[in-house]
């Protein structure tokens, strides 16, 4: 199988699982694309400071401010491995390079110029973990399909923040869905899904530290699938979809007002 990757820059979650990938799937990794953009991309009509302010009140001060030094650590790395030799650059791309995989660095994956460059490599699945709505053209170029890693249960929760909004709404199951990309919102046939009960003493940290772990199982379990032909997809029906978008600040403290209500029952 001929794999192609699109990410984005993550150092918290989505970089440690992209090298798992890389680390099982290594010789079937035909390339991988970072684009443009982070997690803190969100629409042109939203406010970025307001939407740190939220994930401050989703996280809590102490895990926003660890993974803010992280970030910021990580930034600062990659700044000096580009000036000075002697700093090892933690990017995906310096990473997958040492292991022989080509790389390419993007502003957008639906660039014209890109996509030429992805028919040229005989692609059976892209795999994305970018922030881009991907388009047709670049949907139709892998044999396969592109799959996606989703962290809810689909056809509920589709779009971002999915782990707030499991615990906004009080729902008892969550986990995480391996899909096709078409050019709906998370809205393609679900190749595999693993799932685990919401615990009462479960926030929105230890819900994404969960979705991570079994990730990396459920994209090999996906992969492999795909791989013999398997094709006995589970339904994502759009009749029984939710939708989520951004939380906005007033989400965010209702929901920091509710886990101190919660706090003080037990």
């Amino acid at each position: 199988m001929r794999i192609f990757i699109i990410t984005m820059e993550d150092p918290l979650y989505t970089l440690p699982f992209i090298k798992e990938i890389i680390n099982e799937r290594q010789n079937d990794i035909v390339g991988i694309a970072v684009t443009n953009g982070d997690r803190l991309t969100i629409g042109k009509n939203r406010s970025k400071i307001a939407y740190v302010f939220s994930l401050l009140f989703i996280m809590g001060f102490i895990s926003f401010f660890k993974n803010s030094i992280v970030t910021a650590l990580y930034k600062v790395k990659k700044k000096s491995a580009s000036v000075l030799s002697f700093f090892e650059d933690p990017g995906i791309l310096k990473y997958a390079c040492d292991r022989n995989i080509p790389t390419y660095k993007i502003q957008s994956p639906n660039k014209k110029e890109f996509l030429d460059q992805l028919r040229d490599l005989n692609i059976d699945v892209i795999i994305n973990q970018s922030q881009n709505i991907l388009k047709k053209d670049l949907l139709s170029i892998p044999k396969i399909g592109v799959i996606n890693r989703h962290n809810a249960l689909l056809p509920k929760n589709r779009g971002r923040l999915t782990p707030f909004w499991v615990l906004y709404k009080q729902e008892k199951e969550t986990g995480v869905s391996i899909h096709f990309v078409n050019e709906g919102i998370d809205a393609g046939p679900i190749i595999v899904q693993e799932k685990y009960p919401v615990e009462t003493k479960d926030n929105f940290n230890t819900l994404v530290d969960k979705n991570y772990k079994i990730a990396p199982h459920a994209i090999f379990k996906a992969l492999n699938m795909l791989e013999i032909g398997e094709n006995e997809y589970i339904v994502n029906d759009d009749e029984l979809a939710t939708y989520n978008s951004v939380p906005t600040l007033k989400d965010a403290l209702s929901y920091r007002l509710m886990r101190i209500r919660k706090a003080f029952r037990q």
